[in-house]
């Protein structure tokens, strides 16, 4: 009896040491295989054989033009079809498309408030070592692995350079609530840019300098592109906080412009911005993890728009920055996902103001 119990026990060993080692076998397998991924050659031959691609940011058609031409030049054989898409009604509609099983875009900017909803109706691709295979700087890269963010828009001040003596030019972010501005500033109903202030400052910080924006009698308006106006014309002599994007916008190009940008004493504060990612379910995924991958690593040299990313070590408004030596804050990705709940602090500070102007 004692002799079958132990032969007994001896093949139930076995076989259990035979599983385990079969399934750890298949589990390394699985991990060599995950950890291979796809890689730049098998990307490019994907890409080669779908030979189309279409995406959208909220960036203008111009100010992407350079960069396609970058990138053909390296990948002839892609078509490129690019839109510019702004707001959430538009960006709701495309999702509903989505859901009925049409794909107009193979990559898309996504906001990272708007990521969630992407994400749970199963939009978003699996992870993706983006610096492994295209080598961009890895604070780009979503922590998520599903997309690059491929801008910052940092935040400033904009003011009257012909109606604004020069000892009122202003310096710090107590400027803006300083007397000799009252009624003649400007403050955007979506705080967006407090959201990046906060960031650098502190909640309670934010929270108290809001209170003192409202004390001294701002102009209500919506749309950093309707600020860089108001200001230009006179309407208003200084805006805070503002898009450093919307004001270069503006000026690039321009003499004389009537309006500069300031960057406040302490930390430079900045959003993240422009978050690419390809769409799964589209009919163009490799072209799509080409194209996203390459502009990070790349393509960002070509985006002058005043909110490229400051991590790209050739991007232009990142060289300025770094000349500067000044201290960076850029907003983490936790806080950029709290951005409408920031926002609503802030809102209820200010009473939920009505703008007096819209841009568009």
């Amino acid at each position: 009896m004692n002799r079958k119990f132990r032969l007994f026990w001896g093949m139930a060993a076995g076989i259990i040491a035979l599983v385990i080692g079969t399934a750890g076998g298949l589990t390394k397998a699985r991990a060599a295989d995950a950890a291979k991924g796809p890689n730049l050659d098998s990307i490019v031959q994907g890409a080669k054989k779908e030979g189309k691609l279409s995406w959208s940011t909220n960036l203008e058609e111009h100010e992407v033009r350079e960069m396609h031409k970058a990138f053909q030049k390296e990948f002839p054989f892609i078509k490129i079809n690019y839109k510019r898409i702004m707001g959430g009604e538009q960006r709701q509609r495309i999702l509903s498309e989505m859901q009925a099983g049409l794909f107009p875009y193979d990559m898309m900017s996504i906001e990272d408030e708007a990521s969630d909803d992407f994400q749970k109706q199963g939009f978003l691709i699996d992870p993706v070592n983006w610096q492994k295979i295209f080598g961009m700087d890895q604070r780009m890269i979503h922590p998520q692995g599903f997309a690059v963010s491929v801008g910052n828009n940092p935040a400033g001040i904009y003011y009257n350079n012909k109606l604004v003596p020069k000892d009122r030019v202003p310096k710090t972010w107590a400027d803006c609530y300083n007397p000799y501005f009252m009624n003649k500033m400007s403050v955007d109903v979506r705080p967006a840019h407090m959201v990046s202030v906060m960031y650098g400052y502190g909640e309670d910080w934010t929270l108290d300098y809001a209170k003192k924006l409202l004390a001294n009698k701002p102009k209500w308006f919506r749309g950093n592109s309707l600020a860089v106006t108001m200001v230009a014309s006179g309407e208003v002599i200084l805006s805070c906080p503002a898009s450093h994007g919307s004001w270069y916008r503006a000026a690039q190009g321009k003499t004389n412009y009537p309006v500069s940008f300031v960057f406040p004493e302490g930390p430079i504060v900045a959003s993240r911005e422009i978050l690419l990612s390809p769409i799964k379910g589209a009919a163009n995924p490799n072209a799509a993890l080409l194209m996203t991958g390459w502009v990070a690593a790349k393509g960002v040299k070509y985006l002058r728009t005043g909110r490229e990313s400051i991590f790209h070590p050739e991007s232009e408004v990142g060289a300025q920055i770094k000349k500067m030596g000044r201290p960076l804050k850029v907003t983490d990705w936790d806080t950029a996902t709290k951005t409408e709940e920031l926002m609503r602090k802030i809102l209820e500070v200010w009473g939920f103001p009505k703008p007096e102007r819209k841009s568009g």
